[in-house]
Parts: structure tokens; C-alpha cells; sequence
């Protein structure tokens, strides 16, 4: 598989995007890998500076050589953060931007002694946004995100036995996308979440509860690792819950499908069809304008409608409040299709996960990542939507 360089045009187009939205900054100092990436095309140890004016500056602690064949931006040493001022250049009381979102304390503390006399707000809201939008570039790789998805969940069938622990099965799905080039982990950018590749999951051990901003738990193997797949062991005539990405040079394709052993119950066949309406519905009006809000509201009446208003997005009592979440260097962007007015746009790449989780009997949903434009929404994620039986 290809170690894909960002192309020069990329990077300035997303730097030039940034400038035009500082605003009040001077400039803006970015730690976050994942943003350091985006805007310089190297996520090596160190910060990227981007003055609202004038040529950004990519400073690394190492490796700087790896940097400089990765980066097309001027790249220097990161000597330490006590020269920052005159290293970068920064005038005398300007306010800067950072990723207050992500930045530990202890780093601001640094900063804001060598910046002693500047002034700080936050740039994370106008960073999320931008990278929301994606480039022909970056759906490119979305796309090979995609087929690399979907040879993992055609392997299902090959390994799907009674009695196999749940383990065990997501074992043999990052087996298969690894061998195509997938990463091997996950971005997420909320506060102290680590997220596995995906959650397998069968029967009522789907639906435990967990930490985690997302529709589904799982047991997960250890008390500090609280979720997704467990040593639970796989039955017959249960849905077997499978949400994975599929990430191709750092970009993310998220889908979901049920797989089982035979026959599940019609009630949890009901709730599975129910779902894929939910997602047909939204995916027809996800459309350049609409609102994560307006979405949302029509998730939810949608499932009160067919008679799920207590169970979609989670248990009685454990709803996770969204049905939608962008995707792309991270698992979690924007735009969220939930009760924020979050606009969409052209180009947005967003998963959508209606699912309906009953605490004794497991989960039944479905989920694509989805292109929107003018339009309808084009799925990227292409597998057969009927329940998977083995």
C-alpha cells in the first residue's frame, strides 16, 4: 500500500482557509497531531505556527529530518519553549490562538510563560469546521477507507461460529483490513476516550453500557478498558452487532451491520428494518443547508413514529443525544447530528447510526458514512443492508 505525502496545493489551501478565519489573532499554535498533520502534512513531535499573515512555520523535537520529507513548509528545530517568542517571531502582546479543546494545562502553563505578555482565545471551533468540508484529496482516500470497510465485513461469514468469543472476532476483522492497509487505530478527540477499531458485540452483551459518547457500550475486556468486544461467547439466533472504520492514510469510513446464526426474533428483525428506514429517511434529506438540529428532530420522530422513541440511540435512561457524527482524520468531527445547529455544507463526509439497543436482547441498527452535496446524500460505504445470516 501507498505512504501517501499531503500535495503542497492541499496544505496551503487548508492554511489559507485558516488565516482567512483568525479573526482578532495574530496567529495561531497548534500541538494537537491531528491538526499539526492537517495543516503542515507532518504529525512528527512539535507545534505548527500559522501567522495571520505571512508563511507558517512547522517546528519539530523529532524527528525533524522525518518532518522535512513529510512537510512542504519551512521546518525548523524545536529548541525548547522558552525561546518561542524570538523563535517564531511573535510581536509584543499578540493574541493567539489555541486548541483549547485538547491542550493539556500543563502545556498552556509553558506557553503562556514564554508568551508572557499575549493574550489567548480558542481556535478549535474554527479548526473543526474547516476540516469538516473535504477536499476531491481527501475523499479520495475516504473512499479507499471505504473498500478496505468492506472486505472486512465480507470476511464475516468465513469466521462467524457459535462459540467464538467476541474477542475473537474482531480479531479476524483487523486481521483482514490490516493486511490492506488499514492503520491499525483510531483518532478520537474527546477528552480521555480511547476508542478500539470498532465494536463486536453479540446478544444482550451489545447492549451494556458504558462510558463512551456513542449509541453502544460493550463490556470490553478489562475495567480500564470498558468497552466494545469482551470474552462473552458468540450464540445462535442472536443479533451479532458489528461497527467498524475502515481508515486508509489516517482518513476514516464508519459503518455498521447485524450478522447472525441463524434466524434473530421478528421483533429484532422489526427493529433492524425500522432502523434502515430511520437512515433512508435521513440520508434523503441530508442535503447542503440543513441543520444537525432539523436532522435530529426528524431522527426522533421518525423512531416515536415506529415505535421506538425509548430505545433509538440508546437504553431508557442512556440515550447518547446524537444520531449522526462527521468523519475524517478523527472519528468524532463536525458536523454532529444532534441538537446543534451545525450547517452542513458540500462535501461534508458524516456517519449515520440510528440504532435501537434493548438492554436483554442486544442492539439492532445500521450505519453509513455519507458525501452530502445539494442533494441527496451519496453513501460511500456499499454493502448488501439486509441482516447478514450465516
Amino acid at each position: 500500500m501507498e505512504y501517501v505525502l499531503f500535495p503542497r496545493s492541499e496544505i496551503h489551501r487548508r492554511i489559507s482557509a485558516l488565516q482567512s478565519q483568525m479573526g482578532e489573532m495574530d496567529g495561531a499554535l497548534l500541538f494537537h497531531a491531528v491538526d499539526m498533520c492537517y495543516f503542515s502534512g507532518t504529525a512528527q513531535d512539535g507545534l505548527v505556527y500559522v501567522p495571520r499573515d505571512g508563511d507558517p512555520m512547522v517546528m519539530i523535537k523529532r524527528s525533524r529530518e522525518r518532518a522535512a520529507e513529510e512537510s512542504p513548509l519551512e521546518v525548523r528545530p524545536l529548541r525548547n519553549m522558552r525561546n518561542l517568542k524570538s523563535d517564531l517571531g511573535i510581536p509584543k502582546g499578540a493574541v493567539m490562538g489555541l486548541e483549547m479543546d485538547v491542550l493539556p494545562c500543563s502545556f498552556y502553563f509553558k506557553i503562556d510563560k514564554a508568551l508572557d505578555d499575549a493574550r489567548f482565545v480558542d481556535v478549535a471551533e474554527r479548526i473543526k469546521h474547516i476540516r469538516s468540508v473535504k477536499s476531491d484529496f481527501e475523499l479520495g482516500l475516504m473512499r479507499e477507507s471505504a473498500r478496505i470497510l468492506e472486505a472486512g465485513f465480507s470476511s464475516v461469514p468465513d469466521f462467524l461460529k457459535e462459540g467464538m468469543r467476541e474477542v475473537d472476532l474482531i480479531s479476524r476483522l483487523e486481521m483482514v483490513m490490516r493486511s490492506m492497509g488499514h492503520q491499525g487505530s483510531l483518532r478520537f478527540r474527546r477528552f480521555n476516550s480511547i476508542v478500539p477499531l470498532g465494536h463486536v458485540m453479540s446478544g444482550p452483551a451489545a447492549a451494556c453500557p458504558s462510558f463512551l459518547a456513542s449509541p453502544t457500550g460493550g463490556k470490553g475486556t478489562s475495567l480500564i478498558f470498558p468497552q466494545g468486544a469482551s470474552f462473552s461467547r458468540i450464540k445462535r439466533n442472536e443479533p451479532v452487532f458489528v461497527d467498524m472504520v475502515g481508515i486508509y492514510n489516517g482518513y476514516i469510513a464508519d459503518a455498521t451491520r447485524i450478522f447472525s446464526l441463524g434466524k434473530i426474533e421478528p421483533e429484532l428483525e422489526e427493529a433492524y428494518q425500522a432502523a434502515c428506514q430511520i437512515e433512508e429517511d435521513l440520508a434523503r434529506e441530508m442535503s447542503a443547508g440543513k441543520t444537525g438540529r432539523e436532522l435530529y428532530q426528524l431522527s426522533e420522530a421518525a423512531g416515536a413514529n415506529l415505535g421506538y422513541k425509548d430505545y433509538l440511540g440508546g437504553p431508557p435512561g442512556g440515550k447518547c443525544g446524537f444520531v449522526g457524527h462527521g468523519v475524517g482524520l478523527e472519528l468524532d468531527e463536525y458536523p454532529v447530528i444532534g441538537p446543534l445547529d451545525h450547517e452542513l455544507q458540500s462535501n461534508m463526509t458524516i456517519a449515520i447510526e440510528p440504532k435501537i439497543i434493548y438492554p436483554d436482547k442486544g442492539v439492532l441498527g445500521i450505519e453509513d458514512t455519507f458525501l452530502t452535496s445539494s442533494g441527496a446524500a451519496e453513501s460511500l460505504t456499499h454493502m448488501p443492508r439486509e441482516i447478514w445470516q450465516v
